[in-house]
């Protein structure tokens, strides 16, 4: 079971910083293009440093000022959904303090920094997100072995590998393309099948951990996140999600 406090700062050297730096210099710039308003409003709000690794301290301390979440320590492993859900109805997010090696740069097996910090917690500055974010905990831990699967799967497809209309254009809502330049390049690609996110065929599609996805859902907005929630628990005569 990951730790409730955030990883200590490890003494990373000047290599680790420096693939720090590589990765924000290649990836920052295109989330200008690529993310959605929410994200690129977040990500101002974070204000990380993008030539020296992050303090998860430091980062907890200004998340909680901002939205009462806070970061907790993933011992540099995957979570099974249990352990991760268990951690998003407290509000905490579980982070590593791992970096892949400059010969990783485009992929990396074990659970990576960069894609928690650069994907997922710019979204956490905003209140209204890290609400209907914690709904999924309550609404996992209401459901038998089967809606469990369906619950992570909706999180997924959305939080993690969603697009979302922006402005007549569509744009990446998941920190699985926002940290990824590989599968960001790939969601937009001409020729990948993008599709209205469906709560039923999104329910019975296995997501992809170490390959790119074959299809992507899209979101119409934030709020439709909150409506997917509410819309899975009458469906599946769940407790009420009230978010």
């Amino acid at each position: 079971m990951a730790t409730i406090a955030p990883p200590a700062l490890p003494a990373y050297t000047d290599e680790d910083h420096a693939v720090w730096a590589t990765l924000c210099a290649r990836q920052v710039p295109r989330l200008e293009r690529y993310a959605c308003r929410l994200f690129r409003e977040g990500f101002r709000k974070l204000n990380l440093d993008l030539q020296r690794l992050p303090d998860p301290i430091q980062v907890s301390e200004r998340l909680a000022a901002m939205t009462g979440w806070t970061l907790c320590d993933a011992q540099n492993e995957y979570l099974n959904p249990t352990e991760w859900f268990e951690h998003i109805a407290e509000r905490r997010f579980p982070v590593t303090n791992y970096i892949r090696r400059m010969d990783e740069l485009d992929f990396t097996p074990l659970p990576d920094l960069f894609h928690e910090y650069i994907g997922h917690l710019a979204f956490f500055t905003d209140q209204r997100f890290a609400d209907i974010a914690q709904a999924f905990g309550p609404l996992y831990f209401a459901g038998d072995e089967r809606q469990r699967l369906e619950i992570a799967r909706l999180w997924w497809y959305s939080i993690e590998f969603g697009l979302i209309r922006e402005d007549g254009e569509l744009r990446a809502f998941g920190a699985g393309l926002l940290s990824s330049i590989g599968e960001l390049d790939h969601a937009f690609a001409p020729t990948t099948p993008r599709v209205p996110f469906d709560i039923r065929r999104v329910a019975n599609t296995p997501g992809a951990a170490y390959s790119m996805h074959e299809t992507y859902f899209i979101l119409d907005d934030l709020e439709h996140v909150a409506r997917i929630l509410r819309e899975y628990a009458a469906m599946e005569g769940l407790p009420p999600v009230n978010v």
